[in-house]
């Protein structure tokens, strides 16, 4: 395979924009080989040669919070959208925080022979890239036992629910190692009493605060980062105070309490907002979720299932639970310098969410409503998951790096929309390889 040359192109590198910039990458390795912030117009004999004027590179867009099990999916429906939608968003990462792992593994599989057959025949891969936690560190009863299970649940999903990890203080360390051995990149915990739900407060077990600090003290201990559910302040500060990386959603209970900030910078965990679940929970911003399933609907980029997934709304909020509290948290977090990092809960068959798409929506939310810039918001997609989660190979583009890239018509550094309006993105490359 020839080396690709990507010249004469605004260059936005995961932390800083470039005006005139030359990428070389090379589909046989996958890599990156050389990032020039100067066109000189000589390249390689063979090399294929991109004009990239009136165009914007940027590294693949990473979803830091989204799910790959097919449950909420009905009998017959196209299991491998779950990992092509994405990559046709210009997502070539997707973090999935909560799966059994015959799936996962089963995903995994899939994308490795995506990428082989697209080397042996010289043609384009598919699939999004996979990171997992596995299982979340679920206790006996507890969360998201009663999302998954629904109004009526069949004999077949009360026992999958069942193969759940029962993680207690003192089966912490193991449950930590046989995830590692079993290849998760990083451990979730759960963290949820309902209390921001259309469903009774702490009608479910809770875990306690003895219990996370013992699963963070495991997976720390085996060099894996730790990101938690919560959905409220209350378990919000739970979870900071046993020590976890990072959130994998913010609250809408309440507004943001000055203590919650405070733990936030003395802990330096990070926030993966997920605005777009959230809008969807508490039955908001539905005029939103019509504007990007028609988006989608116009670019192909999902299935007529999922179109219509992407315009319902879960609507399961308690009453006092309000969208505008997680923009104002994501607002003091970001002034307060926390990171915040891009993701969706996203997954196929979830009311209000489109793997893909949702990304894009997600984004605009950030610019729009919690006062973020356009750079801020892209390196919240590519950048700092990388470094939040100790992806060491992608997230920017670099010398070595992966060459997980994204060419767009417009400058996106300006205008996000650049992503999706007109011709919106025209390549998307995944380890050198375009995408189908």
């Amino acid at each position: 395979m020839s080396p690709t040359i990507v010249h004469a192109v605004v260059l936005f590198d995961g932390n800083n924009t470039h005006s005139d910039a030359t990428v070389t990458f090379d589909p046989a390795s996958g890599n990156i080989t050389s990032v020039s912030t100067s066109s000189n117009g000589q390249f390689p004999e063979g090399a294929t040669i991109i004009d990239g004027s009136g165009h914007t590179l940027i590294p693949g867009l990473i979803d830091s919070h989204i799910h790959v099990f097919a449950i909420h999916l009905p009998a017959g429906e196209d299991e491998s959208e779950i990992l092509r939608s994405p990559l046709r968003c210009g997502v070539t990462t997707l973090c999935d925080m909560h799966s059994d792992p015959p799936t996962v593994r089963q995903r995994w599989q899939a994308i490795a022979d995506d990428l082989e057959q697209a080397r042996k025949s010289n043609s384009t891969v598919s699939l999004s890239d996979l990171k997992s936690c596995l299982y979340g560190a679920t206790i006996e009863g507890g969360w998201p036992k009663p999302i998954v299970l629904g109004h009526n649940p069949s004999n077949e999903l009360k026992a999958f629910v069942e193969t759940w990890p029962k993680v207690t203080v003192e089966n912490a360390p193991d449950f930590v190692k046989n995830h590692k051995a079993n290849g998760a990149n990083y451990i979730k915990l759960m963290q949820e009493n309902c209390c921001s739900l259309a469903l009774p407060t702490d009608s479910i077990p809770v875990a306690t605060l003895e219990m996370q600090t013992a699963v963070v003290k495991a997976a720390h201990a085996e060099d894996l980062p730790v990101v938690a559910h919560a959905l409220s302040a209350d378990m919000t500060e739970v979870v900071l105070k046993a020590g976890a990386d990072g959130l994998t959603h913010t609250f809408v209970d309440q507004p943001p309490p000055q203590n919650i900030i405070d733990l936030y910078k003395q802990t330096q965990a990070f926030v993966i907002p997920t605005l777009a679940v959230l809008s969807s929970l508490t039955n908001e911003m539905q005029d939103w979720r019509d504007e990007f399933t028609e988006i989608a609907r116009k670019k192909g980029l999902v299935n007529d299932f999922a179109l219509q997934t992407m315009k319902e709304s879960l609507a399961m909020k308690d009453s006092a639970a309000k969208l505008e509290y997680a923009f104002e948290t994501i607002k003091k977090l970001r002034q307060e310098g926390i990171d915040v990092v891009a993701g969706t809960d996203s997954s196929a068959g979830l009311k209000g969410t489109g793997l893909g798409p949702s990304l894009w929506m997600e984004m605009l939310l950030y610019v729009e409503k919690c006062g973020m810039s356009v750079t801020e918001v892209l390196r919240s997609a590519t950048a700092l998951p990388a470094k939040r989660f100790g992806f060491d190979d992608r997230g920017v583009i670099a010398e070595g790096k992966r060459a997980d890239l994204v060419l767009v018509k417009g400058n996106v550094t300006e205008d996000l929309r650049a992503l999706w309006e007109g011709e919106g993105i025209v390549t998307v490359w995944k380890q050198g390889l375009k995408a189908a």
